[in-house]
């Protein structure tokens, strides 16, 4: 068999013709950073940060509380946020259980939330607490979702930013009945006090990580799968690339988590 030929790769400069890929799951790449560099700066909100190694305390509280909610390996979790602690934590925590996140846009009508909930037949979801109304008005239409997280803005805030967030946008927010059939974020985490010992479930690069789902410019919007390997191989094919990155230097993500 020939060699195909590749003219292209003269053009590369410094970026390298080939990448060594993690053959492990997403989480686990934060967990090897973690390990390397545990005191930087995992992310930063409004204020607040969280390093390295809280951060993966803070994916594993997460996850036995999703196990404490019954979810299993493969299952889907939708998550509906904008960039939030919140959002970050828990996409990470579902592939530490191996479930595969859904990640939907929070501005989408009512209509296309249900869509992508009974396409992808999530059992769970989480968004805030400013887009509540619309999950609840399709929620007897959605029978996959046994279980709605409601996050707010203000968990993450420091102290003082939290009160003027409540005082001022934050008042704009419509509450949130007593009786409503969610569970709020911080009863949520405490719900995993129940989970004794490690609820990881062991998943390789392959293996199926992400639901995004298409724009629908020719039709129906279409689940696309991706894997664990899509997400290492694009963090790897970045740094290699911009070569500019070095441990402890910072990102501004300004792109939308749910988009990947």
């Amino acid at each position: 068999m020939s060699e195909v030929k590749t003219p292209w790769l003269s053009h590369y400069g410094k970026v390298p013709a080939h990448l060594d890929y993690p053959k492990c799951s997403m989480v686990e790449c934060v967990e090897e950073a973690a390990r390397l560099y545990p005191n930087f700066t995992a992310y930063e909100f409004m204020g607040t940060k969280g390093s390295y190694a809280h951060f993966v305390e803070e994916i594993k509280e997460c996850a036995k509380a999703l196990s404490a909610l019954g979810i299993k390996e493969g299952e889907r979790v939708t998550i509906a946020m904008p960039n939030c602690p919140q959002a970050i934590i828990m996409f990470y925590a579902i592939n530490y259980i191996g479930a595969i996140s859904n990640m939907v846009h929070p501005l989408s009508s009512e209509g296309e939330i249900k869509f992508y909930l009974n396409d992808s037949q999530s059992v769970a979801a989480i968004t805030l607490d400013q887009f509540y109304p619309k999950f609840e008005s399709i929620r007897k239409e959605t029978p996959s979702l046994k279980n709605l997280i409601i996050a707010q803005i203000k968990d993450y805030l420091p102290p003082l930013l939290a009160i003027g967030f409540a005082l001022t946008k934050g008042r704009k927010i419509p509450k949130i009945p007593k009786d409503a059939p969610v569970i709020m974020w911080k009863d949520f985490l405490k719900g995993g006090s129940s989970v004794k010992g490690d609820c990881r479930v062991k998943r390789v690069d392959k293996d199926p990580a992400v639901v995004l789902y298409s724009g629908g410019t020719t039709g129906i919007s279409k689940g696309i799968l991706l894997s664990n390997l899509n997400f290492n191989a694009l963090s790897k094919q970045i740094v290699a690339v911009a070569q500019c990155y070095d441990p402890g230097d910072k990102m501004l993500a300004v792109m939308p988590v749910f988009h990947g």
